[in-house]
């Protein structure tokens, strides 16, 4: 290695030499005594003089370093440079031993909800008055639609928002981002929309689907930009495309974090809030059933239909289709052709004359009763032979017009799915969106609550215990 050189002079000892600005000041001073002043203005030159001299002063006594004057940096050859740059270089992160990434421990645990009541029939009962919706419930629900409107009016001009609650909000569960209990519509006149889209994608503006997507997310970007809604996940695999997006506490809505799915020209959630309603005026235990059945879907981890699971409207069908054609002591409902309430939005050929007539000894049997009924109903159903119709609501195969859905494994192998009817379109079957792992965890739950059911000692907090998946299940 070379001798180190001479160190430079130190920026204090720079400052510190004589400087011209001395020779400056006595220059000006001899200039003002040759030339012939007045005394005032003689006065105000050597003090504006004496004020500039001063400053300079000032100047350097603040920038005086207050530490020893500063090394010269040492000179090193090419392979030293290397050396050094070994010895700083930052290490790799170490990973801690011991740690599982894949089963964390959750900061807030979900525990399985507990109840008063000592019997099943009590903490049934117990349950329904906790997830019926209440008034104050769809009024905060109508005052947000009001609050969507009002953001997205600038962009989508003549835009309707409806909402729709199908539980207390005032209660909180597990699952309750995935599954979210309120729906909003959003509807816009596809002549307002489809210019706009034009302008970008002419090809897509012709596309229903891709207008309605286009739609959900010009949507979605509006609400989370000005509104302050955050983004949780998006669902376009479906039928009917929706994003789940939680409306923040500032809007002073609800008091606290609220989970809602927005989607743009749906029908399935009107679809759903009518059968919902309409089952609640011809019989209420049938409403309560409905309830009870999606949030035990809900909990156990069955009704999350972007994993091939059935949506919370496809259970609901399940249930009425039970109490129609599979309860032991008669049916509860009529088929769905004679609804008085939603016969205006079936098909006009699917229409009936009322036939059905209602049986006050129907009125004996208890909404557990029908939950027990409901999962044996389910555990032992002939899926190759029989579909879940309830416009017609009685047993039999699938209809003509019905499209029969086939399960194909990993292994090449198939078998025949679930074959659900939808009312409102006759020739979709709903039961598409399952696969061979969603048609086998439900299968797996219809036989986890028969057994639980028909155990001497019931328990509906054992039954409603939330699902979390193993690790096989992960993987897949």
């Amino acid at each position: 290695m070379q001798s180190m050189p001479k160190a430079p002079v130190s920026l204090y000892q720079s400052l510190t030499q004589p400087s011209n600005n001395m020779l400056i000041l006595l220059v000006l001073t001899a200039i003002c005594v040759v030339v012939p002043l007045d005394l005032t203005q003689l006065i105000f030159a050597c003090l504006g003089a004496f004020c500039y001299y001063i400053v300079q002063s000032l100047q350097r006594s603040i920038a005086l370093p207050s530490e020893s004057p500063r090394k010269p940096k040492p000179h090193f050859e090419k392979a030293d440079v290397r050396e050094v740059r070994k010895l700083t270089r930052r290490p790799a992160p170490r990973k801690l031993a011991h740690v599982d990434e894949k089963a964390q421990t959750p900061a807030v645990p979900i525990l399985a909800p507990t109840f008063q009541g000592q019997s099943l029939d009590e903490e049934v009962q117990e349950l329904i008055t906790q997830i019926m919706p209440t008034p104050a419930s769809q009024r905060g629900v109508d005052r947000l639609a009001e609050a969507i409107r009002v953001m997205l009016a600038s962009s989508l001009p003549e835009v309707e928002v409806l909402g729709f609650a199908s539980s207390d909000l005032s209660r909180g569960r597990a699952n309750g981002v995935a599954v979210p209990d309120v729906d909003v519509v959003i509807n816009v006149r596809p002549d307002r929309v489809s210019p706009k889209l034009a302008g970008s994608r002419p090809k897509a503006a012709a596309d229903g689907r891709m207008l309605q997507k286009w739609a959900l997310r010009l949507c979605a970007d509006r609400l989370v930009s000005t509104g302050g809604f955050k983004f949780r996940r998006s669902g376009f695999r479906g039928a009917e495309p929706k994003m789940t997006l939680l409306v923040p506490p500032e809007l002073q809505i609800f008091e606290q974090a609220v989970p809602i799915d927005i989607s743009v020209n749906a029908s399935s959630p009107l679809h759903s809030a009518a059968l919902l309603t309409e089952c609640g005026n011809i019989n209420p235990r049938a409403k309560e059933l409905i309830l009870l059945i999606r949030r035990w879907a809900k909990d156990r981890g069955i009704c999350h239909s972007p994993k091939g699971h059935l949506s919370p409207y496809i259970w609901s069908l399940l249930a009425v289709y039970y109490l129609q054609a599979g309860n032991e002591h008669g049916p509860l409902l009529p088929p769905m052709n004679e609804f008085e309430a939603i016969s205006n939005l079936l098909p006009a050929e699917r229409r009936s004359a009322k036939t059905w007539t209602h049986k006050e000894e129907m009125e004996k049997v208890s909404v557990a009763e029908l939950l027990k009924g409901f999962v044996i109903f389910y555990q032992n159903f002939n899926w190759k032979q029989e579909a879940i119709c309830v416009r017609r609501g009685e047993k039999g195969p699938a209809p003509l017009s019905l499209p029969l859905h086939i399960i194909e494994h990993d292994d090449k192998t198939t078998e025949c799915g679930p074959n659900i009817e939808d009312p409102f379109a006759p020739k979709n079957n709903l039961g598409t969106c399952m696969t061979w792992w969603s048609f086998r965890r439900l299968r797996e739950e219809l036989a986890r609550a028969t057994d639980l059911l028909g155990s001497e000692t019931p328990s509906l907090s054992q039954l409603l215990e939330p699902w979390a998946p193993d690790e096989r299940e992960e993987a897949q």
